[in-house]
């Protein structure tokens, strides 16, 4: 009987501590949750809509903008690869002055 005892206080303890653990985890994942949605609308705001992207100038810019919509890339490092969402590279090329 005294070891049954002593186990249930063993796992009262450990109880105890996985539960303040999960408030710390929780609070942690609330300020996270917190500093991503103040970023979001600073990063959607980055975010062009596809139409506007493309504004290249001269016969070159306007191939590498066609195949940029086909949905290949026209970055140095990745160029003619087929992408599967917007590229930064890309997007910086594109869009030097």
């Amino acid at each position: 009987m005294d070891e049954i005892a002593k186990n249930m206080q063993e796992m009262k303890m450990i109880i105890r501590e996985m539960v303040l653990e999960l408030g710390d985890l929780k609070e942690r994942v609330s300020r996270l949750e917190k500093t991503q949605i103040d970023a979001e609308p600073e990063a959607l705001n980055m975010i062009k809509p596809e139409r506007e992207i493309i504004k290249l100038q001269g016969e070159g810019y306007e191939r590498l903008g066609a195949l940029y919509n086909d949905g290949y890339h026209v970055c140095p490092s990745n160029f003619g690869d087929s992408r599967q969402e917007e590229c930064l590279f890309c997007l910086a090329f594109i869009n030097k002055e």
